[in-house]
């Protein structure tokens, strides 16, 4: 019976979505010793949510740095259906199927903490493991302040307010803003500003070619040297995983445009593929140009920004690989300040305009979560590039 109920609620959104507030409980609470460190980590216009998910229940805790909101709700199936649905759609056109579940969703996970985020502009979001996967910044707010001639407008999350997130395995002392260099010029002497890495793979039988990441990688380092900033790139056979091991510590934005294969029995190890990779094995060379976590995780990195231009590198959960078990984590723990990943398949030939134009309004003076909050506004505003299916995949995670 509850399951025919979920279903009819969800055919009649006018009737369930003002019902929903009534089952949240939000309510202050006393501040915690152990977000007491977190206090001085947090900017001014930032909103710290860390959300604790169970079958049944939610808890989020909102902190802005001199109070705290911890709300607590009870979820029904109504929630998980919105859940899979969301992420279902997201990936498709359908926009009204998407409509209804990022509403619900929204009602859920950002409604109950709304009044400690007025006059905030960031929220930095510790997703539990079970919304590790979930676009926030596509979430949509059920309100009617916005119609236009009388038509509902549809207010997504990022077009109120810029959204980092951290992995689940960061300390909360760890917790706050990004940690970034607003002067992208100031180097290190044997530190390049920029290091672009794409296979390309031409004539790779059994791998799709990334033309398109071809252009992607040569005019981004053209913005960099157009400001006097050292960029080094390299493409097809010269992007080879021993080079990229090599140079990787020597990056401060370190750019990679490649496939990911995860870890299966026929491929071996999982990780990101470089020139040489033989999907065949013929030639034994199957494993030789794959890079490994192993191998990332002994990278010694000074990168300021890790930007993994690949199919869903951001959800990857990877085996045994002790707490850090997801590409952003096992980054952050190298030495990475900031990863850029997806959540989903990205197409190349978007993919590639995206990052360009993200490094354009990075390279302007703006932060890395500005910049990409700017890029998704301006998709939002074209009716060809309007639907989360394209803009919400790519996510910022700070350490």
């Amino acid at each position: 019976m509850r399951m025919i109920f979920c279903w009819i609620t969800a055919l009649l959104p006018g009737i369930m979505i003002p019902a929903i507030p009534g089952l949240i409980e939000a309510q202050t609470c006393q501040m915690q010793d152990d977000f007491v460190s977190t206090q001085q980590c947090i900017g001014p216009e930032d909103v710290l949510l860390e959300y604790s998910v169970t079958d049944s229940s939610a808890i989020i805790y909102a902190n802005t740095g001199d109070s705290i909101l911890l709300a607590c709700q009870s979820l029904n199936p109504l929630f998980w259906m919105s859940h899979k649905s969301f992420r279902r759609t997201m990936k498709s056109a359908d926009r009204n199927g998407l409509t209804l579940a990022g509403q619900i969703l929204y009602l859920y996970l950002i409604k109950p903490v709304q009044s400690l985020l007025t006059g905030k502009s960031r929220l930095i979001i510790k997703p539990d493991d079970r919304l590790s996967d979930l676009p926030f910044e596509a979430l949509i707010r059920p309100d009617d302040d916005y119609t236009v001639q009388g038509n509902s407008v549809i207010r997504y999350l990022v077009q109120d307010y810029e959204v980092i997130y951290r992995c689940n395995q960061v300390s909360r002392q760890e917790a706050g803003v990004e940690k970034m260099d607003l002067n992208p010029g100031l180097c290190d002497e044997d530190q390049f500003a920029f290091l672009g890495f794409s296979p390309v793979f031409c004539n790779h039988p059994g791998l799709n070619e990334l033309p398109d990441s071809r252009y992607e990688i040569a005019e981004i380092g053209s913005l960099f040297r157009q400001r006097g900033l050292t960029s080094w790139l390299f493409l097809e056979e010269y992007s080879g995983k021993e080079y990229f091991k090599s140079l990787a510590r020597r990056g401060k934005i370190i750019h990679l445009s490649t496939h990911y294969i995860t870890e299966t029995s026929d491929h071996g190890h999982g990780g990101f593929l470089f020139w040489g990779y033989d999907p065949s094995g013929i030639h034994g060379r199957q494993n030789e140009e794959v890079l490994t976590m192993e191998e990332i995780a002994g990278l010694h990195l000074q990168a300021d920004l890790i930007v993994l231009n690949a199919c869903a590198s951001g959800i990857v959960k990877l085996k045994s690989s002790g707490p850090q078990n997801s590409l952003p984590a096992i980054f952050l723990q190298a030495g990475a300040q900031n990863i850029l990943s997806t959540l989903w398949n990205v197409t190349d030939r978007l993919a590639g305009e995206f990052m360009v134009n993200f490094y354009r309004l990075w390279l302007s003076g703006k932060t890395y979560s500005q910049a990409l909050r700017e890029v998704k506004l301006q998709m939002i505003s074209s009716p060809e590039t309007a639907l989360p299916t394209i803009w919400a995949p790519y996510v910022l995670t700070a350490k």
